[in-house]
């Protein structure tokens, strides 16, 4: 079943309870929480991105709201036709059990996320990006041009996951990310892990978080053991240890 809704409709309220799940087919919506009358916006999510996948697995109130930011069409799966699919037809989904794995992948650092950030900015007042393509990703080397086909990615949705290409590709379903590297050496140790790093927006602060890659994340020199904050306009990304040729620089607008 397909659902359309308008910029500001809220589509899951926080403490509402449904057993449903929805995959956004066009569009992009806001997942925040409040907390003592305080707004946080936890992510802002587009295609083929999901949410709502943990009311598949159990009976609790929803723990965020999900606004839409635009027109967005949404396809929905209930509990039923979750287990009428794994039956007929699994591969549909795979973007479903993906996200219920980036969600235990990521359980641990979201705690990371407020000490990083500090309440205070977990806090603060709502304020939802006016424009599109406010991060800019591109090569700083050739080997990190050519593993973006020579194309500038422009980053709208948060979170935005970075790691490997696969040789089953979408088939994976241990693997979920947004951009898919193609590495320079054919087998192990590669230089980018199968979920590499996240370019995440927390209330108007941009952070990168690794995501358990097997040689790290190195942004702006440093190799980060905890979500770092993006406080420069032009950052530099280096996935893998410090020989990696996959060098790629940040732009924010």
């Amino acid at each position: 079943m397909n659902l359309t809704f308008k910029n500001g409709d809220i589509i899951i309220k926080q403490g509402s309870y449904e057993t449903c799940a929805y995959i956004i087919e066009s569009g992009r919506v806001e997942v925040s929480f409040t907390v003592n009358d305080k707004k946080t916006i936890f992510a802002i999510l587009g295609k083929k991105q999901i949410f709502g996948e943990m009311a598949l697995m159990d009976d609790k109130a929803r723990s965020a709201t999900v606004t839409a930011l635009e027109t967005t069409l949404v396809s929905v799966i209930d509990r039923k036709g979750f287990n009428e699919q794994l039956a007929k037809n699994p591969k549909m989904l795979f973007p479903i059990i993906k996200a219920l794995f980036e969600r235990l992948r990521v359980a641990n650092q979201n705690i990371a996320i407020k000490d990083c950030l500090g309440a205070q900015t977990w806090v603060g007042k709502k304020k939802t990006p006016e424009k599109k393509g406010l991060v800019v990703m591109s090569g700083m080397s050739q080997t990190a041009t050519n593993a973006l086909a020579d194309s500038k990615p422009r980053i709208e949705s948060f979170p935005y996951k970075v790691g490997r290409k696969s040789a089953i590709g979408e088939d994976d379903i241990f693997i979920d990310n947004d951009l898919f590297l193609e590495d320079s050496v054919e087998e192990p140790p590669f230089n980018i892990s199968s979920n590499h790093f996240l370019i995440d927006l927390v209330n108007e602060k941009y952070i990168v978080i690794d995501r358990g890659s097997s040689f790290g994340t190195i942004v702006n020199g440093t190799k980060i053991e905890e979500p770092c904050v993006l406080d420069k306009k032009v950052n530099e990304i280096i996935v893998g240890s410090q020989d990696s040729p996959f060098i790629f620089k940040l732009d924010i607008a």
